[in-house]
């Protein structure tokens, strides 16, 4: 029986300008209580990863099942339901600039209808998780870049998720920063989440290794083991580097100023696939 929490089974991910593959013939699973690093440059279909791990992108070919559900399948209600099982920090962190960092973690408890004396209770222990006590009362625009990614890292965690989607989470991070977001996802494993990171940083990836996670690489459209990626004498730096020198991340912007790749949150309602 497999049991896999997320599930990739021969998908291919179109470009999202229609162009040749970003992603071809993925297969991946991530057990219940693992973390997995797949270590990618930007550009590269990160962003179209977590998209169609959530049924926002229909893969070419190929299945993709989340906590035992194909998403490609699912009607719309179906996946919305789904979807408050699944905390994510996408790349754009989708943060509301005109509400404290507070306001903006308890948002998934709102739309749970969680109740307030609850939901504040719950939202400030993630944000102590993650040293934004001092923060929580400030409006989001008045955060430094840091700070700004860990509320995004806390609005994941609040729903105590059984899936964590994170898109490059510790991008903006000093070494302190990237420690307190690598415990949060090794506690979040220690209750049973199955947690998907797509990074490069190197300090993550060092904490990575440190504390044994799986690591496999995005590279030539393929994600392999780590250890079974070709480098040709270079460091995964080097070839990570070679690669964003003639690719740029791509960002299409639909009529509704919602990024193709990137999943909004909270999700809308739109239709899978629609444009």
């Amino acid at each position: 029986m497999d049991m896999s929490a997320i599930n990739y089974a021969g998908v291919e991910l179109a470009h999202p300008r229609g162009e040749a593959a970003i992603v071809k013939d993925a297969n991946l699973q991530v057990a219940p209580g693992e973390v997995v690093l797949v270590i990618a440059a930007a550009g590269l279909g990160t962003s179209r990863f977590v998209a169609s791990t959530m049924g926002e992108v229909l893969p070419l070919t190929g299945k993709i099942e989340l906590l035992g559900r194909d998403v490609t399948k699912l009607r719309r209600s179906s996946l919305r339901l789904l979807r408050r099982r699944v905390g994510i920090v996408p790349q754009d962190l989708c943060l509301l600039e005109d509400r404290s960092a507070q306001l903006n973690v308890v948002l998934p408890l709102e739309i749970d209808g969680v109740p307030r004396s609850v939901s504040v209770v719950r939202a400030a222990e993630v944000l102590a998780e993650l040293a934004l006590e001092d923060e929580a009362a400030l409006p989001v625009d008045c955060l430094g870049a840091s700070a700004r990614q860990r509320v995004a890292v806390a609005r994941a965690l609040v729903r105590t998720p059984d899936v964590l989607l994170l898109d490059h989470p510790t991008s903006a991070q000093d070494a302190v920063g990237a420690e307190l977001v690598v415990k949060a996802l090794l506690a979040a494993a220690s209750r049973g989440a199955a947690c998907l990171v797509f990074a490069r940083d190197p300090q993550l990836r060092e904490l990575a290794e440190h504390h044994g996670w799986r690591q496999l690489a995005l590279v030539n459209q393929t994600i392999s083991p780590l250890g079974e990626v070709a480098l040709d004498g270079r460091s995964i730096d080097e070839v990570l580097v070679g690669i964003e020198s003639v690719r740029t991340p791509v960002v299409v912007v639909p009529d509704d100023g919602i990024p193709d790749n990137v999943v909004p949150f909270p999700v809308t309602a739109r239709t899978v696939g629609a444009r």
